[in-house]
């Protein structure tokens, strides 16, 4: 599915907080991490912390991964599951994996572009989970998955799938 400009402009806003990262120490021992973007991941790796999934495309702010950065990713992560996730797209297979992929954990390689599969994680994950994902520039951004933050995501996957403009909703906010 397409996502159009208006819902990417709309998801450059956090889905949720900016979290330091020695603070995902302390969040580790309570909850399974899922990890989306490369650079999240390796940050997390960084500090001893392997996610429960971990998602990557070798791709960071759209240049090629350096080749260490993909040793580390495929030493930690040996066999990736592999999905094809176009830019500016979320998969239907993705989607329609998303709570599998979660339960199994692991790693999924996208052949593509990872960052909008962090709604289909998020709308998957239970409360056991947390998903975690970059913000360019801001740092990492941990998410939640409760009622609230679904219902949103499923209201712009929605609006997409349909093609139809977002209708603002003050008490979302």
């Amino acid at each position: 599915m397409n996502i159009p400009d208006e819902i990417k402009n709309e998801l450059k806003k956090p889905l949720g907080r900016l979290v330091q990262i020695q603070e995902m120490k302390e969040i580790s021992l309570s909850k399974k991490i899922i990890s989306v973007g490369d650079v999240c991941t390796l940050n997390l790796i960084s500090i001893g912390i392997t996610p429960h999934l971990a998602v990557f495309d070798h791709i960071y702010m759209r240049k090629n991964l350096d080749p260490e950065s993909v040793r580390i990713l495929h030493t930690k992560f040996s066999k990736p599951k592999k999905y094809k996730n176009p830019p500016g797209t979320l998969s239907n297979r993705i989607i329609n994996d998303a709570k599998k992929l979660i339960e199994n954990g692991g790693a999924v390689l996208i052949d593509g572009e990872e960052d909008l599969t962090a709604l289909a994680f998020i709308l998957a994950a239970n409360e056991n989970y947390v998903v975690v994902y970059g913000q360019p520039n801001e740092g990492m951004i941990l998410v939640e998955p409760e009622k609230g933050i679904k219902k949103k995501i499923e209201k712009l996957i929605s609006a997409a799938a349909l093609g139809h403009e977002i209708k603002s909703d003050e008490s979302e906010n």
